[in-house]
């Protein structure tokens, strides 16, 4: 016989051994969470207008509110996206960019980044913001820091490490010698640069154009046709690192020389 006992203590630990409705509930919640923060996501990724549709998502009801206010959210938004806003509303723009910065935007670093260094002159807080861009695989701003770098005898082999991550041929520069060089990849992010560069300074005022001084390097190429381009494609190839962005680096800094107001005491 079975004792009301033991038939009160079997249902008791059956009880203790059931999650209560509001620990499934709470466990629903963060999934449901997570679900919502990933359908933001691909809206801030793939939308036409990012922001407006952001802000209609956040309206809908609070699930989507919390979920369009997340940093992976913000970090997604491709400023690309957003050209009408820059220059029909561009007071907006800028305040948008600065707001995406808080999130790790890797187009926002860039552009705040590139700001800081060509029109405030600030190289302390400048290139940290292009690193963090850089880390985040943002290949232009990989390129700006690297010709930045290479200005520097103790750097110079750093931005030479991120020319190449540009490129993608960082395991190839384990290959040594006879190795080739080209700067597909750079030409277009030369583009992205020098436009962003006359984007932040055209407002600057004053005489504008200066010098190009090439950093002094004791490298000497000596191979036949390095650097020369290369067939409809318009790149060229390059026998060493050296020569790639000694090459990079005069381009760029020839076009962006004269978006950069002219000081005869600089």
């Amino acid at each position: 016989m079975v004792s009301t006992r033991s038939i009160a203590a079997k249902a008791k630990a059956k009880q203790m051994k059931r999650p209560s409705a509001a620990a499934a509930t709470t466990h629903e919640l963060v999934l449901c969470h997570d679900n919502v923060v990933h359908i933001a996501c691909l809206i801030a990724a793939t939308s036409s207008e990012p922001i407006a549709d952001l802000l209609s998502l956040r309206a809908t009801c609070k699930a989507m509110h919390a979920a369009a206010k997340e940093r992976d959210v913000g970090r997604r938004i491709p400023l690309e996206r957003m050209e009408n806003m820059k220059w029909m509303e561009n007071e907006r723009y800028i305040a948008v960019v600065n707001h995406l910065v808080g999130a790790s935007n890797p187009d926002a670093c860039f552009i705040v980044g590139v700001t800081l260094i060509f029109v405030h002159q600030d190289m302390e807080q400048g290139p940290l913001f292009l690193n963090k861009a850089a880390t985040a695989g943002h290949k232009a701003a990989a390129y700006v820091l690297g010709l930045l770098l290479y200005k520097s005898d103790e750097a110079r082999a750093t931005g030479k490490k991120y020319i190449s991550q540009v490129e993608g041929d960082d395991d190839e520069a384990e290959a040594g010698v006879g190795v080739k060089r080209t700067n597909r990849e750079c030409r277009r992010c030369r583009k992205i640069a020098e436009d962003a560069v006359q984007e932040a300074t055209w407002k600057v005022r004053g005489q504008h154009g200066r010098m190009l001084v090439l950093p002094e390097d004791n490298h000497q190429c000596t191979a036949a046709g390095c650097g020369v381009e290369s067939g409809w494609g318009g790149y060229g190839v390059f026998c060493s690192d050296g020569c790639r962005i000694k090459h990079e680096y005069s381009k760029f800094f020839t076009e962006v020389m004269n978006y950069l107001p002219y000081s005869p005491h600089r």
